[in-house]
């Protein structure tokens, strides 16, 4: 039996090459659950369909090596980030606020910090 999970609200993603971009999985990805390890993380599979793209493939040399995203929700630096530097629909906002992986207090803070920023 196959375990999933589909996202409430967008998470950010983060690699050792983009440390400096951001990126979402948006809401409403499926992720496959695969596998979870003794240090606390879990692993899981995303699907991705890419019509008419075909991409160049090598073969890995060492089919045990696993070069994985982060993921994790956003708190309130990545919401100030995010909020200046990405664009961010209004449904995801919604989503992330909806989330409670931010305390109110923690919006609070951040919005009249984005208010104080575009003034």
């Amino acid at each position: 039996m196959t375990k999933v999970h589909v996202l409430e609200a967008p998470l950010l993603l983060q690699s050792n090459e983009m440390n400096d971009y951001l990126h979402l999985l948006p809401k409403g990805t499926t992720l496959y659950y695969d596998t979870s390890f003794p240090e606390g993380f879990s692993r899981y599979k995303v699907y991705i369909n890419i019509d008419r793209m075909p991409l160049a493939l090598k073969e890995l040399a060492d089919p045990t090596m696993v070069d994985p995203l982060t993921a994790h929700a956003l708190d309130a630096g990545d919401l100030r980030r995010v909020l200046r530097d990405y664009p961010l629909s209004k449904r995801d906002l919604e989503s992330i606020l909806k989330s409670k992986a931010l305390s109110r207090d923690d919006i609070k803070e951040v919005f009249n910090s984005y208010l104080e920023s575009t003034k």
